[in-house]
């Protein structure tokens, strides 16, 4: 006998209709109603949906794998398969990419500041998984051959890079510190600024691509982009001369990019028609800080210090024909 059928057997046994007398009792939709007069006899209580357990015809599901709901069966057929292997990995919850990455700079002793700054930077650059996905090759993964230190790498890589366009506002002796305690190759520390600061740019990240109020002006961006590399070679040759001397050869370099038409200085030209005007601006102020250097009487050594601590793409010159460069630009003096 069904729930409704004991529930009207009670009734019809127990009670009667007060105003006809009829011991019938018909259900509505929200009410029990008199079956001889059609009164309203009691208001319908709440259906809560619970089953009692000894009308449950099957045994309870119950779930000791995850969190996303009861265990899939292991069987032959290859859905089966492909569904047990999801759900395992969307319930394990493991950290993204990006957040191996920030975690190796935690680690490495990174103030919080710099970790706050430095992740907003490595999740623009890494919103389309190009650092996850980059497999572009790496001079540090050679001599590794387990695949968990060749991750590791790559994770760091991406750290120090991060930090390394962060150098003006973190202070360059500790990153330079943790490039040397990993052991990651100069060369891919270049590569991987380029992408990064090629991603930043192209997604309008506001520390690289746009200081400028909004303005999309391409003067002003070039601008903008000529004082962070100045900054950032700055802080290289404090590390290999001294800070006096780095601050002179970088304020010459500017009044050299100024004298060739460059948006350096307080007065900004529309006219960028100077022999730079085709590089780009690592490279124009890497050729700029080199003039400066040899105008200013120091070694083709320490010049070559600078530019193997800090390459630039499109000058391999300075390490084979520097001392020629020297002789023509004394020359033309």
């Amino acid at each position: 006998m069904c729930n409704f059928d004991r529930e009207n057997s009670r009734r019809n046994n127990e009670e009667c209709c007060n105003e006809c007398g009829s011991n019938t009792i018909e259900l509505g939709d929200s009410y029990y109603h008199c079956g001889g007069c059609g009164i309203q006899i009691e208001l319908l209580s709440f259906d809560t949906g619970y089953i009692f357990p000894s009308e449950v015809k099957t045994s309870r599901r119950t779930n000791k794998i995850s969190d996303l709901g009861s265990s899939l069966p292991k069987g032959s057929k290859l859905l089966s398969r492909r569904l047990s292997i999801l759900q395992s990995r969307i319930s394990n919850r493991q950290l993204s990419y990006a957040d191996k990455i920030i975690k190796e700079a935690e680690i490495a002793g990174v103030s919080s500041l710099a970790i706050s700054k430095l992740s907003d930077i490595i999740d623009t650059a890494n919103l389309h998984k190009q650092l996850t996905n980059n497999r572009d090759s790496m001079i540090g993964l050679k001599l590794l051959t387990d695949a968990e230190a060749r991750s590791q790498y790559r994770h760091r890589l991406y750290a120090v890079s991060g930090l390394e366009i962060l150098s003006r506002e973190q202070h360059p002796s500790q990153v330079l510190q943790i490039i040397s305690s990993w052991g990651i190759h100069k060369n891919d520390i270049s590569k991987a600024i380029k992408l990064i600061t090629k991603i930043l740019y192209s997604e309008g990240h506001i520390f690289l691509a746009n200081r400028l109020s909004g303005t999309n002006n391409p003067t002003l961006v070039r601008h903008n982009e000529l004082y962070f590399n100045l900054d950032f070679f700055r802080d290289h040759l404090a590390e290999i001369i001294d800070f006096n001397s780095a601050k002179k050869i970088i304020n010459y370099a500017g009044k050299i990019l100024s004298e060739n038409s460059e948006p350096i200085g307080n007065e900004i030209s529309e006219n960028l028609d100077g022999k730079y005007r085709n590089f780009s601006s690592p490279k124009a102020v890497m050729n700029g800080i080199v003039d400066s250097m040899i105008i200013l009487e120091f070694s083709n050594s320490q010049i070559k210090s600078l530019y193997n601590r800090a390459p630039v793409h499109g000058m391999k010159w300075v390490n084979s024909r520097l001392g020629v460069y020297r002789q023509n630009l004394v020359k033309g003096l």
